[in-house]
Order: C-alpha cells, then structure tokens, then sequence
C-alpha cells in the first residue's frame, strides 16, 4: 500500500495505545503486507515470552501494545527516506526489527550534530551515572536533542513502550520527568504517584514507571528530550526502557560494539 498521512487521533485508533505527540498533528504511515506483519510479530512475541519468564507483571502490560508494534513499523517505513520492506532475519536493502539495545538507542559513542545520539546512558549499557539534584537523560543531554540514526542506509527508529521504563534498583530514584521535542520545547513537567517505590513483580526489585503521554517513539528528523531528577546519586544505575527499534539493514547488519 502507498504512503498516506495520518492524524494522531487515527494513529491511536490503530495502535490501540496512547501516542505521545510532542507537538505533533500528522504522521505518515503505510499498511504493512502480510509478509512484513509475520516478521515484525515473530520478533515481537519472541521477547514477549521470554519477559513473561522473568517479570509476567511487565510483560502483560507490553502484550496489549501488540498493534503498537505493527503501527510503529507502519510509520518507520513510511518515515525512512526510501521505502524498503520487513524481513526477520533482516537482509540487504530491506528493514529489520529487534527489541531495543543500548547500541540501538546510544549508536555512536561520541554524539555530534551529525548523530545525535545524545543519551546519559553509558555506552553499550542500560547503565546511568545519577547525582542527586542534577537532571539525568534518557533522551538528550539538556541541551541537545536525540533523534535516531539519520546515516544513508543505516536510519533507525526507536519505539518505547507505554510504561516501557523499568529501573532494577533497591529503591526508585525519581518522580519527576520531563519530555519535550524540538516543536514543543515549552511543555511542563509530569510527575509519578509514590507508590511506585512498590516492586511490580514480588520478591525481584523490578519498578515501573507510568508514562502519562504514552507511547514514545523517537525518528531521524524530530528531536526528543526526556529526563528526570535524581533523589539520589549513584553510579551505574540501571533504568532499561523496554521498546523496540525499526531499522535499515545496514544499521544492525551484525554483531554490534558501539567504540
């Protein structure tokens, strides 16, 4: 099917989950055929079950954004400059799907205009260094914008689940964040109930953050920031963000060190 602009009110209708908008009225999207849906949901249920596994509390909450996933795979293929069809394993001039990794989300070590990686998260890790009173970023470093790989033939797009952003500590550091984008840089802050400093799974220090906005998903061309404030400071600290990232080829064509 061709290449159509959506609305974000029929975005959320097919993705069944709220879609943070940042700004936002329209993005493109097209249908994926059926080739392509078998390939992005065979990657999708893979991890899937396996997050069953280990955090089942988790892993209902990512189930039910099933259509999420085949949306955001929609709009990335509409989104990249060239379109390209998916595949599982991914092959040469086609896309490729994976659950998110650091070298995904942090693809270059030192991030520049040219690939704004910009993250808090150490290279390679779902590792953050906190200090107590002193902004940390997920997204950005708060002053520069991160936006996915925008490199001829290695464009990705990164998607974060609803509630996607899980921290494995003894006690939750925050609540309070922020996310803005380059077309809405003025927005407020959102804050977190307190009872988030409860485990979601019994017995496993495993915590969830709600995120109110909903579902993030970050491209080549729009910006995001998204931090928070540390109570507390600590080094490497682990704060994974549960998504999925959409890709060309080239991007993760194999075995992946970010240096």
């Amino acid at each position: 099917m061709s290449e159509r602009g959506i609305s974000f009110e029929d975005l959320e209708n097919l993705a069944g989950v709220k879609v943070a908008r940042l700004g936002r009225k329209q993005i493109n999207y097209v249908e994926l055929e059926e080739p392509e849906k078998k390939a992005v949901l065979r990657v999708f249920e893979a991890g899937l079950q396996h997050l069953y596994k280990v955090a089942p509390a988790v892993a209902r909450d990512i189930e039910r954004q099933r259509n999420l996933v085949l949306t955001m795979a929609g709009v990335a293929k509409a989104t990249f400059p060239t379109l390209k069809s998916y595949s599982f394993p991914s092959q040469p001039g086609g896309l490729g799907v994976a659950w998110l990794i650091p070298q995904a989300l942090k693809y270059v070590a030192t991030p520049s205009s040219d690939t704004p990686a910009y993250t808090g998260y150490k290279t390679n890790t779902w590792e953050i260094d906190l200090t107590a009173g002193t902004a940390a970023w997920i997204l950005g470093d708060g002053t520069n914008y991160y936006k996915a790989s925008p490199q001829t033939n290695k464009h990705s797009f990164v998607l974060i689940f609803e509630n996607g952003l899980i921290e494995v500590a003894s006690t939750p550091v925050t609540d309070q964040f922020k996310l803005v984008s380059e077309v809405a840089q003025n927005i407020g802050i959102y804050t977190i109930e307190p009872l988030v400093e409860i485990p979601v799974e019994d017995g496993k220090a495993i915590y969830q953050y709600p995120t109110p906005f909903g579902a993030l998903h970050v491209d080549h061309n729009v910006g995001v920031m998204w931090g928070f404030m540390p109570r507390y400071s600590g080094k490497s600290h682990k704060m994974p963000p549960i998504g999925m990232v959409f890709y060309e080829h080239d991007f993760l064509s194999d075995l992946t060190w970010v240096s």
